[in-house]
């Protein structure tokens, strides 16, 4: 049975549509349900395959918020000297998923990235689209227990001629995909929210939507329909299902609020799909406070330390998950910038490198100041009674700290003897720091094919499922083995998806 009896009202099937209840069919041969970077590329890809493509998309617009696409390999990757080995990666992912997602799709994104980024690369680089600046992200942990490889593309571009703001992130690469699709006819339907999904003789044969003035439609697609609706962070009771700890971080982030709410999740299991086991994946970032954590000394708001610091940017975030707070406190001194510099032949990353530049940093700690979540002070028991702890236990656990430096040993979490660097120049700060979802990834089972699958692990006919609403890239957390590497995962599994629907016999590396 693919749906489990133990989960909420949320699981329950609706009555199906009878073909008379729609106000308007239409017939496309691929209709592509969420226009997120997943469902676009695999738009665009099949449009320029010969495809007659429809996409559904609840919001007015393509949507994409990442900051960075992670691949492993590029074209401009190369032309900057950067070379990573697709298998050392995919063994490292397997391991940092301790094994649980599915290989075959990992292996398919890693050998396959590099064709499907310099192909956005390329048609975002056309004259008409005004060209673009590209950078590789300079954010990698370098210690030898957590693997972090440089292949983040941080893209950046005018937003208009003599506007001064500038678009940034993957949006850069969906605008010339969005265009691409309507210069081959692809139809966008905006503003239209699927219900449910249609199935005739076994088959899933298109959609049941309904527009924003409340009109029902149905949209009939000949070659197959792709279900890329994101996740399910934003519904609180799927996630107690199917995903707990997700309603347990400080704040949930995913823009906009109340997009992700696993709709294509639901309709998938309606059409006989099944899900991965669960617990679902949890992309989860200290994003709720000040973003900055470094990594010296963390301690709960009862002034104790809670992990080895010494950490990668999920890490930080699920370790502070595990105390059963919804902040803890990041402690560091005056001289930040140096002692961060200290650490990054060893470690770095996301929310540590910052630290490591004197206008940058001093910017976050101003506006840290500002907004109360940082507190300065001139002696541990007076930042402490800032912070809202007990002077006597923070001072116990401040000057452990220092003393494990001196020695160099960690007595308490093992941590490196190059990371332990004492906080020894007054005045003192303490930054509150939290956990938040983006977004859950976790979802519906598919082939390599990407072909949704039942509770046997057969195809569902005429069913696929991509991005955020699909299982096997995790098993277990977001791997920080590559920066921005779902929204690359979903752009290349997007890009081999549209290929072959244009080509059935078009095979990936």
């Amino acid at each position: 049975m693919n749906i489990n009896p133990k989960w909420g009202a949320w699981a329950t099937p609706p009555k199906p549509f009878a073909k008379e209840d729609f106000a308007e069919t239409y017939q496309t041969e691929v209709l592509v349900i969420g226009a997120g970077i997943s469902g676009l590329s695999c738009a665009c890809s099949a449009a320029e395959s010969g495809c007659k493509v429809t996409v559904i998309e609840k919001l007015g617009s393509y949507h994409g918020y990442a900051a960075s696409v992670g691949v492993v390999n590029s074209s401009y990757m190369a032309s900057q000297g950067y070379e990573n080995d697709p298998d050392e990666l995919v063994r490292e992912w397997l391991k940092r998923s301790a094994n649980r997602c599915d290989e075959r799709l990992v292996h398919l994104f890693a050998y396959n990235c590099g064709e499907a980024m310099d192909w956005a690369m390329e048609m975002a680089g056309k004259p008409e689209y005004g060209g673009y600046d590209v950078s590789i992200l300079q954010a990698a942990y370098r210690g030898e227990s957590y693997k972090e490889i440089p292949c983040a593309h941080v893209f950046t571009k005018k937003y208009k001629e003599g506007d001064a703001r500038r678009l940034f992130g993957v949006t850069v690469l969906m605008e010339p995909m969005y265009q691409e699709c309507l210069k081959r006819d692809t139809q966008f339907l905006f503003n239209t929210t699927m219900l449910q999904l249609i199935k005739e003789d076994g088959r899933v044969v298109g959609a049941a939507a309904q527009t924003a003035d409340g009109k029902l439609i149905a949209v009939y697609a000949s070659k197959g329909v792709l279900v890329s609706t994101g996740g399910i962070e934003w519904n609180d009771e799927m996630c107690e299902d199917l995903c707990p700890v997700a309603n347990k971080t400080a704040a949930k982030v995913n823009a906009p609020k109340g997009m992700s709410v696993g709709e294509g999740h639901r309709a998938a299991l309606w059409a006989g799909a099944a899900f991965e086991d669960a617990p679902f994946p949890i992309m989860s970032h200290p994003q709720a406070y000040d973003h900055p954590t470094y990594c010296f000394l963390f301690v709960t708001p009862k002034g104790k330390r809670y992990m080895n610091e010494d950490n990668y940017l999920q890490a930080r975030s699920l370790g502070i998950i595990r105390t059963g707070y919804q902040y803890c406190w990041s402690i560091f001194d005056s001289d930040l910038t140096e002692k961060v510099k200290a650490t990054l032949p060893y470690g770095g990353g996301l929310y540590w490198n910052e630290g490591s530049n004197p206008e940058l940093s001093r910017n976050q700690l101003e506006a840290g100041l500002r907004t109360g979540n940082t507190v300065q002070a001139d002696t541990p028991r007076e930042l402490a009674e800032k912070m809202g702890i007990d002077p006597d236990a923070f001072e116990e656990t401040f000057n452990n700290y220092n003393a494990f430096c001196e020695k160099g040993h960690d007595d308490e979490f093992g941590k490196r003897k190059e990371m332990l660097i004492p906080l020894d120049k007054p005045p003192y700060y303490g930054r509150k720091i939290g956990a938040a979802t983006l977004c859950v990834v976790g979802g519906v089972k598919v082939d390599e094919q990407f072909r949704a699958l039942d509770e046997h692990n057969e195809p569902v006919p005429g069913l696929y499922v991509l991005g955020n609403t699909m299982a096997g890239r995790y098993g277990v957390d977001y791997p920080f083995i590559m920066p921005g590497n779902s929204t690359g995962s979903g752009m290349t599994y997007g890009y081999l998806l549209g290929r072959a629907f244009g080509n059935p016999e078009f095979k990936p590396r």
